[in-house]
């Protein structure tokens, strides 16, 4: 029983870097259609009477790339960090929809991008998303030329018209 207690204090003390690494990045969108009501115009533009789903306002907030040294805990990835809101103008909050992050030119060195839509952590009306990726151990990364496609997706599924962003 001694030697088992003792076991568990040294365990407690030794830290592992690759356990510290921890990268909270996005989760899956589950769309409510019974959650989901659309904004009426006071007055009827282009002849809606629903505002429309707004196409979003994206930026790159980071891009950091994978060393492949053991300096620290997530030294191995790769990381995209996208920050997503609303134009001005929409009476909707960003909590209202997912986000499709849709990839139509370059090659990723990793599926980093899921084929759903999906949410992020929201501070103050923008939603951050997180996208990590293992970088291979290579001396030489290549570098990163993307194109992605991205819109807004209602709890009805009502799609947005999408914004284009270029990740290099």
């Amino acid at each position: 029983m001694k030697y088992s207690l003792l076991f568990l204090l040294l365990c407690n003390l030794v830290s592992f870097n690759s356990l510290s690494c921890s990268i909270a990045g996005w989760r899956m969108f589950t769309p409510i259609p019974d959650s989901w009501n659309a904004v009426t115009l006071e007055q009827s533009e282009n002849g809606y009477f629903w505002e429309l789903v707004p196409e979003p306002v994206v930026e790159l907030s980071s891009l950091s790339r994978g060393s492949g040294k053991r300096s620290s805990a997530c030294s191995d990835f790769g990381i995209i960090e996208l920050s997503v809101s609303l134009p001005e103008s929409s009476s909707y909050k960003i909590s209202d929809f997912g986000v499709y992050v849709r990839l139509t030119e370059g090659k990723q060195p990793d599926l980093i991008f899921p084929d759903t839509p999906m949410t992020g952590r929201i501070d103050n009306g923008v939603m951050k998303l997180v996208f990590p990726w293992l970088e291979p151990q290579k001396s030489e990364i290549e570098p990163l030329n993307l194109t992605l496609d991205i819109f807004l997706v209602s709890h009805r599924l009502n799609v947005g018209k999408s914004v284009k962003l270029v990740v290099k």
